[in-house]
């Protein structure tokens, strides 16, 4: 099959709709931009294509960039780019990981001092939205206190993050059973001082 005719499937629905949700998105960021032109130019090269082997190389960067941003939040884009918490974490004062119904698994670190998280992080070999959902989560967390985290839902980490598509919302209630299961192993080992 022509390159043309896979790209051409692969953004039908960018074609049809893409224009108008640009024009509906904020102003990126220069890092965020940044960051997606670089996932964007990844994906392209995975399917082939690259600027000395398209014309309008541009204009598909920027398709495929708008098909991320109708699908997902800018902020879950962010953070499945550019999550800072994405890191195993050494000597954790708490330590969980979960399966979720998907497959996929999620890790979560916490350090406590004084019954506050004062750092967290994660790791887990999930999608996108499982990633943005741990980075929500870790981002959330960070030095509050255990009584003020201990019930934070997965709707919480919904609307932290603008929303995930129908089929991803799973993620979130992962990213906060782990969060549950690490802060039950903080209880049990007696460091969630409130």
């Amino acid at each position: 099959m022509p390159a043309g005719k896979i790209v051409s499937k692969f953004f039908t629905f960018v074609e049809v709709k893409g224009n108008f949700y640009m024009n509906d998105k904020k102003e990126l960021s220069a890092e965020l931009r940044t960051a997606l032109e670089e996932w964007a130019e990844e994906n392209l090269r995975a399917i082939g294509l690259s600027k000395d082997k398209i014309h309008d190389y541009e204009n598909w960067k920027e398709k495929a960039i708008a098909q991320l941003r109708f699908i997902y939040s800018d902020k879950v884009i962010d953070l499945f780019l550019r999550t800072k918490d994405f890191r195993k974490m050494d000597s954790p004062d708490a330590f969980a990981r979960v399966r979720g119904q998907c497959g996929d698994t999620m890790e979560i670190y916490l350090k406590v001092n004084n019954g506050k998280i004062i750092d967290s992080s994660f790791q887990t070999d999930g999608c996108k939205p499982t990633i943005a959902s741990g980075g929500m989560v870790a981002e959330m967390i960070k030095e509050k206190s255990i009584d003020k985290i201990e019930n934070l839902t997965q709707q919480d980490v919904l609307n932290a993050l603008g929303g995930l598509p129908k089929e991803s919302e799973h993620c979130a209630l992962l990213a906060t059973d782990t969060l549950k299961e690490a802060l039950n192993k903080l209880a049990e080992r007696g460091k969630a001082e409130k």
